[in-house]
């Protein structure tokens, strides 16, 4: 179980990471295509000159220092922008949902996961996470910048704002969904070709590979850690029952004494108490009590809130919001009231007594509390007249100047030097909250507590400031006038309360009309809160919107500080209580300090460490004697020159380094390098003179196809012209479903792969355009007063067009110009006169003409010419293109008419006749089934492929047996089978008749073939099939060559015949295209060369091998050949019982008990037969197995 869970925290701990940052190209190697990944390691240079870098991936995506960027400045060269950083983008205070605090409430903490060990492990999980986004990810977007710029392998600098802005670009890319195709990805071999949004496509789907991959793996862990959990949770609740079966007292939530309710029974307590029993369900309640309970003690407080029933009907129609607790208290049930409060200073808990509470008395350590600093008093409700808005679903409301009241005075008091922990932040309705989080930026107020009244029940703070909301000319105030939730909202305060709301429409209500008459008495509620300076008392300001906080703008007044500092300067700030001593400010004055004996002034600002004086004088470098700007601190003999260096390579050129830095070993001039293809282009001088380093050719192919349009490959992609790179030409046909073909260059279109346009009144077709679409069986929608239809929405109408207009008014108040069961246009004769008498059938202007407009483009006809145009397929004069299967398209537009209920007869006939169309090109299911299983059982047949070729095979299978494969894909898979195991068959002759000289070159080739065939842009075309033959071919002769070659290794070939074989094979390995002049001539070398290195390897003709087995009689099976392949024959039975030595090469020949020696082997090549005369198989072929029995 460890060890799943181990796997399953750092596979956790892994998908993290990739949504955390840019992940290091080591990870996703992988998941990268070959092609791909062998250019994005060769990063183009700015300057010519080859850098390591930490990463590629971040140069590639726009994260570095490219060329594609301008140049960061040099370090310690430049003073901070301190103008950007205050025009960043400030992230926002983040608060929770309200669907969040209600998922918290039901969430049950096990008890070996308490709240202090749960922080350690989420601790201990954050370091892990940590750890592995280091080893991971090349930029993390949760990385911490302290200082003002970011410093990169080469010494170059990010400023801090570049720095943020780019971790936002990085988290705005990984949060989209859109990833490349495969078919963009094979399209292009460079990956620095891509656009800076193709290139974050592409990545998208190299991590989307990844993550499959791992969550694939983890399937297996998962399962054995899900079997393993549940087996250590019955341990564990039989352990803890027998822990809690000696307790005292056990506590629990509601929640878990539902989980664990099979403990309680068991348990059988005599004794329960249930605290903040008025919030909790009736039914919860009873959920902890067992048949052996003798006493329930509920303690609680009812005229808070109630509790929160998720369906409001059960809560208001049958009481579910009313607690146990509550009920039995309003049946007259014995009960006892506490009457001390320990929370609230007195003058807040006179607003609850005794408008609330009866009685409540106040204990003696609430009168300690101090005074709130910078306000004249502890206790104010603001009174203001602005209204509130409405949110846009209606369910809430918000008011942007209490929101902007609220922050402005949690601001101050955050200057006063609180901390942000003591103030909260509570309002009536949730659209308040998070109107106050567009003001409150997270980092000047992370730290405060912002809630809904409802939600914080229980809670307390030391200050409490309370947004109302509720302000309207009608004077509703909503759930303000319930008690319970006022009850709860005016009583979170320890030492301070403010409220801001409108006071005036509140005291239409009893309860805060008495709640404001005790205000009043106490010169508590008003227009304005009154602010005290701290550091000058005679300062005060009267504040009644979020502007007049200006007048104190760091908490003090608007007085300037005038405090000396250290340094000698003045404090430049306005007047602030917080930091008295000044022992946290930083002086942004210039800094007046002497750095050197010249009299260097130090250029950074006053709070900055001044460092070494680096002012650039010149000064002479010692080994070169050149003048050089070096910095004043340093000494010339440790600096580098920056002037060219004067030397010349030994290739001829000047070295491009720097005079100070070593002699480039790699020479980066262009010079012009003649390919083994014959092609001559410009690469670098050290690339040029390394015999290891062979360039690939760039040349453009230029080949004509057999389709007849230029190869869009160069040369090394089409393999100098002997496997061609697929047509890239766009086919640009109008297939039957109106959409054009996107697809290369193809014989027959294959099925859309855009959406599916297709859709009714009822429903819309949300599989792929070319996949035949589920008919709607919903009744016809098209009925009128007049007419009705009777059949199903896919069938053909059975009513006719109606012809009566339309007797609707349209908005504008005139009378709709369509006709009567059609949807109503949005155009009418008077306001749009000059669209809808635009002539195009020509009747456009008669006054009594109706309109019909198309639904799909909006385009507005006449409808009795609309009616001629749509009818005009059924006229039997018509010409093909008029009858050909396909949509009608809007005249003017050419938009295809998909959604029209008057012409809905046409245009499902004009689907049903597409929909044949689709299934004739995908394919019937049952067809495609048959021919799906025929190929498995083909493929299992080919022996070669499977015996020689098993990665490939697997693949074929695995293609196989996936589903919803078209008869296109299950030709394309047939020809795939049909070439494998042709070069499976060449792989076979290879291995068994090939010396090790000779197979580099034939596997290479070989490599070369397979590659093509399984490319993702394999569709067999013409051209493809035939360079495939073409290759075939030669390397049929070539592995015929290598295998003669192989039978003559022990004779000695004249000076002739070498030349000869020499010159075939020339001809078999050139890197050019084998044609069929060419295969004619070593077909005739073949011939010739025949005679003196045959086929069989046995050095005589076929016709002298024929006439000695002739004459020797024996059976077939009875030749054998000694380890060094000179043949022999063994009579009788054919099994060796004696040895003998080779008259040829002197090494063992023969056996014992009809086994050979080692090393000797049957000579088919002789008689062609395929097992030795004494063997099992022949001797299981004298008995009929089948008669056995």
């Amino acid at each position: 179980m460890k060890d799943a869970e181990g796997l399953l925290k750092r596979q956790s701990a892994q998908l993290k990471c990739i949504l955390s940052g840019v992940l290091k190209e080591d990870f996703l190697m992988k998941y990268i295509s070959s092609f791909h990944w062998e250019t994005l390691s060769l990063q183009p240079t700015w300057d010519g000159f080859e850098r390591k870098k930490s990463s590629f991936i971040t140069e590639w995506l726009g994260l570095g220092f490219s060329m594609f960027q301008p140049r960061p400045q040099r370090a310690g060269g430049a003073e901070a922008a301190d103008s950007d950083e205050a025009q960043e983008d400030e992230e926002l205070l983040e608060i929770e949902e309200q669907a969040d605090l209600i998922q918290a409430e039901r969430i049950l903490v096990d008890a070996e996961h308490q709240e202090g060990n749960g922080r350690k492990n989420q601790r201990k999980e954050d370091s892990e996470v940590d750890a592995m986004a280091e080893l991971m990810l090349s930029m993390s977007v949760n990385d911490t910048e302290h200082s003002a710029t970011a410093t990169d392998d080469e010494g170059f600098q990010f400023q801090k704002h570049q720095k943020k802005k780019m971790k936002q670009t990085v988290k705005h890319e990984l949060m989209k969904s859109s990833v490349m195709s495969e078919e963009e990805e094979n399209n292009e071999t460079n990956v620095w070709n891509f656009c800076l949004r193709d290139r974050w496509r592409l990545y998208r789907l190299w991590v989307l590979r990844y993550r499959i991959d791992l969550r694939t793996k983890a399937l297996q862990a998962e399962q054995t850690y899900q079997e393993a959990a549940e087996r250590l949770n019955e341990i564990r609740l039989r352990e803890d029952l027998c822990v809690l079966q000696e307790a005292r007292v056990i506590g629990m939530t509601t929640t878990g004494a539902a989980k664990y309710r099979q403990a309680l029974q068991e348990l059988k307590p005599r004794l329960v108490v249930v605290e903040e029993a008025a919030e909790v369900m009736e039914a919860h309640t009873i959920t902890t009590l067992s048949s052996t309970c003798q006493h329930l003690i509920l303690i609680g407080d009812h005229q808070q809130l109630r509790p929160s029933a998720t369906v409001y009907d059960l809560a208001r129609n049958f009481n579910l919001e009313v607690s146990m607790f509550e009920r039995l208290i309003k049946v007259g049930f014995p009960f006892e009231r506490l009457n001390y409060q320990h929370r609230m200073r007195p003058s807040i808990a006179r607003l609850l007594t005794p408008h609330i509470y009866s009685e409540l008395e106040n204990h003696p350590s609430v009168l300690e509390y101090d005074n709130i600093k910078g306000i004249m008093t502890n206790l104010f409700f603001v009174d203001h007249r602005q209204l509130e808005e409405e949110i846009k679903d209606g369910r809430s409301h918000q008011n942007p100047h209490e929101a902007q009241f609220v922050v402005a005075l949690c601001r101050y008091l955050l200057c006063q030097e609180y901390k942000p922990s003591q103030i909260t932040i509570l309002t009536t309705y949730t659209g308040q909250l998070y109107c106050l989080r567009r003001y409150m930026t997270a980092l000047q107020f992370s730290g405060v507590k912002v809630h809904v009244v409802d939600k914080y029940q229980g809670e307390e703070n030391d200050i409490v400031i309370l947004s109302l909301v509720r302000s309207n000319l009608e004077k509703r105030v909503g759930f303000l006038n319930i008690p319970n939730r006022v009850c709860v909202a005016l009583s979170r305060a320890k030492m301070a309360l403010y409220c801001i709301g409108n006071m005036e429409m509140l005291g239409s209500v009893p309860l805060w009309s008495n709640i404001l008459h005790t205000l009043r008495e106490s010169g508590q509620v008003g227009r304005a809160l009154t602010l005290s300076c701290l550091n000058h008392p005679d300062k005060q300001a009267q504040v009644t919107n979020a502007e007049d906080f200006k007048s104190a703008p760091e908490g003090g007044c608007d007085q300037p500080c005038q405090y000396r500092l250290d340094c000698g300067h003045v404090c430049t700030r306005m007047c602030h209580p917080y930091d008295a001593d000044h022992k946290k400010y930083q002086c942004i004055k210039n800094c007046t300090k002497v750095l050197c004996e010249l009299g260097h002034p130090c250029p950074l600002r006053c709070y900055q460490d001044c460092g070494k004086c680096q002012v650039p004088i010149e000064k002479m470098i010692p080994s070169c004697l050149h003048m050089q700007k070096v910095p004043c601190h340093q000494e010339p003999v440790t600096f580098v020159c920056q002037e060219p260096c004067q030397k010349t390579l030994i290739c001829g050129h000047p070295c491009k380094a720097k005079c100070g830095e070593s002699c480039s070993t790699r020479c980066t001039v262009k010079v012009p390098v003649e390919q083994k293809c014959g092609h001559t282009q410009n690469e670098q001088c050290s690339i040029s003179r390394d015999p290891n380093r062979v360039p690939r050719c760039k040349t453009k192919c230029g080949t004509t196809l057999k389709c007849g349009h230029p190869c869009p490959g160069v040369c090394h992609e089409c393999y100098q012209g002997r496997l061609h790179k697929g047509c890239a030409y766009k086919c640009q046909r109008i297939i039957v479903c109106s959409h054009e073909c996107k697809e290369p260059c193809v014989r027959d279109c294959p099925p859309c792969s855009f959406d599916c346009e297709n859709r009714c009144v009822h429903s819309i077709c949300k599989k792929l355009c070319g996949v035949p679409c589920t008919p709607c069986k919903e009744p016809c929608a098209w009925q009128c007063p007049h007419h009705c239809c009777t059949k199903l929405c896919h069938e053909p109408c059975d009513r006719p067009p109606c012809s009566v207009p339309c007797n609707k008014t349209l908005p504008c108040g005139h009378g709709c110009i369509g006709l009567c069961g059609d949807v109503c246009p949005d155009k009418c004769r008077v306001c749009h006169a000059d669209e809808v008498t635009e002539i195009f059938f020509g009747t456009e202007d008669e006054p009594d003409a109706c309109f019909i407009q198309l639904e799909d483009c909006n385009h507005l006809f006449e409808s009795t010419g609309m009616d001629r145009y749509i009818n005009l397929d059924e006229d039997q004069e018509a010409n093909l293109d008029q009858r050909a299967i396909k949509l009608k398209n809007c005249p003017r537009c050419r938009t295809p008419i998909r959604r029209n209920l008057r012409y809905g007869t046409h245009i499902n006939r004009s689907l049903a006749a597409i929909e044949m169309v689709k299934e004739k090109i995908n394919g019937v299911p049952a067809v495609i089934r048959q021919q799906q299983d025929n190929l498995s059982l083909e493929l299992v047949g080919k022996t070669h492929l499977i015996q020689y070729l098993p990665a490939e095979y697997d693949m074929v299978k695995k293609w196989l047996d996936t589903t919803d494969l078209s008869l296109q894909r299950l030709w394309e898979l047939e020809n795939l089978m049909t070439f494998l195991e042709k070069f499976a068959k060449l792989v076979k002759m290879q291995k068994e008749c090939s010396s090790p000289d000779n197979s580099d070159m034939f596997s290479r080739r070989i490599g070369e073939c397979l590659k093509f065939l399984l490319h993702p842009n394999q569709r067999f075309s013409n051209q493809q099939v035939y360079d495939l033959e073409r290759e075939f071919r030669r390397l049929s002769h070539l592995a015929e060559l290598n295998a003669r070659c192989q039978m003559s290794q022990f004779k000695v070939l004249g000076v002739g015949l070498n030349k000869e074989i020499r010159q075939l094979r020339e001809i078999l390995e050139d890197m050019l295209p084998f044609s069929e002049g060419l295969e004619l001539t070593v077909k005739m070398m073949f011939v010739e060369i025949d005679p003196r290195l045959p086929r069989s390897g046995l050095g005589i003709t076929d016709d002298e091998r024929l006439m000695i087995v002739k004459a020797i009689g024996l059976n077939k099976g009875h030749w054998y050949k000694c380890p060094n392949g000179h043949v022999y024959a063994i009579g009788d039975c054919g099994g060796a019982m004696e040895q003998a030595k080779c008259p040829e090469c002197k090494v063992i020949i023969g056996g014992a008990n009809h086994s050979l020696a080692q090393g000797n082997a049957l000579a088919s090549e002789m008689d062609g037969a395929d097992y030795a005369a004494w063997s099992d198989t022949a001797n299981m072929a004298n008995f009929d197995l089948q008669n056995l029995m």
